[in-house]
């Protein structure tokens, strides 16, 4: 994926959002009809949120049950980096006389938060699905079960001038993931001095700036492109086993701590599923710790901190949107 670097690299970082678990299950039938097809629409009303991205008018929604209220905390709006260049120099560096501080604990709360999934499936005239691609997934830790799970979902396969075509389908499949209060093992905060290389922030820009983003090649493999088919292939079955993780998690940031002890700035730099990152940027509003202090009095700076420890969290599809575009590789 492409990065660009921000001069503001830090500061731009955006306050982030979560949503709740579940566990998918099989949609029901969907007979495709002619484009153009309404625009997707969520299964079940989602409170007031930033916009997330949208289906065009001949993208096909495919309704799932209507799944259990969450009674979690919610967080929408996954943050996003972009990072145009880098500069020269650090400036983000500081020589303090004492640097910031920890607390003995950092507290953390359940939560759930919206999750988009993109995938490319090459579906056969039989409506076979023969390969998947994992375009952009916001859990990789669940990569093999994923994979597992698309892979028996059932299809009405696309057609053209009325007869099955082969072709790769895309989608988007929006998830509920609810995040439990993960234990931590490991927590650092270390000062980032002035001779510190700036470094590149990690790459996950919002669900609409990376769709606009993707101009993929008609596929060399014969089939025919998404966007030239009448009808694309609607999944009929989706049975979904990629529903829960435990295990390790690890992230690292740059934060700046201010001088009453909040965090009020943070860049990921690192993280096992992105999914996290904003679970844990808002966590991170809630915590107070010791400011930098320069001659006897509290100052801003700059710390990388670094979280490890064991997370569990599940998910379940809301609803799958079948796309009009080509998305990868």
């Amino acid at each position: 994926m492409r990065c660009r670097v921000r001069v503001g690299l830090l500061a731009a970082l955006a306050a982030a959002t979560p949503s709740l678990p579940a566990r998918g299950q099989q949609a029901p039938a969907v007979t495709p009809t002619p484009a153009p097809t309404p625009p997707a629409v969520p299964a079940t009303p989602a409170p007031a949120a930033a916009p997330e991205p949208t289906a065009s008018q001949t993208d096909v929604a495919l309704p799932l049950p209507t799944p259990i209220a969450p009674t979690a905390l919610r967080i929408r709006d996954i943050p996003s980096i972009t990072v145009e260049k880098l500069p020269a120099e650090n400036p983000y560096g500081k020589t303090v006389d004492a640097p910031a501080g920890l607390p003995p604990k950092l507290t953390f709360a359940d939560a759930t938060i919206p999750a988009a999934f993109f995938l490319s499936v090459h579906v056969d005239p039989a409506g076979k699905p023969t390969s998947v691609r994992r375009d952009r997934d916001p859990i990789p830790s669940l990569a093999a079960e994923t994979l597992k799970s698309v892979s028996r979902w059932t299809f009405a396969p696309a057609r053209k001038a009325g007869q099955p075509a082969d072709t790769w389908g895309t989608y988007r499949v929006d998830l509920e993931v609810e995040i439990r209060s993960p234990k931590i093992a490991q927590m650092t905060l270390t000062p980032v001095p002035p001779s510190a290389a700036v470094p590149k922030p990690f790459d996950w820009k919002t669900d609409a700036e990376w769709l606009d983003s993707r101009h993929v090649a008609a596929p060399e493999d014969g089939s025919v492109p998404i966007d030239q088919v009448d009808t694309a292939p609607i999944p009929q079955k989706s049975p979904w086993s990629a529903d829960s993780f435990k295990g390790p998690f690890s992230a690292k940031y740059w934060v700046l701590v201010d001088k009453t002890g909040r965090i009020t700035k943070a860049v990921a730099l690192e993280i096992t599923d992105p999914v996290l990152l904003a679970y844990i940027r808002k966590s991170m509003s809630a915590w107070l710790l010791r400011p930098a202090q320069s001659a006897g009095e509290p100052v801003d700076s700059w710390n990388e901190l670094v979280l490890a420890g064991q997370v569990s969290y599940s998910d379940e599809i809301k609803q799958i949107i079948a796309l009009r575009k080509g998305i990868g590789p």
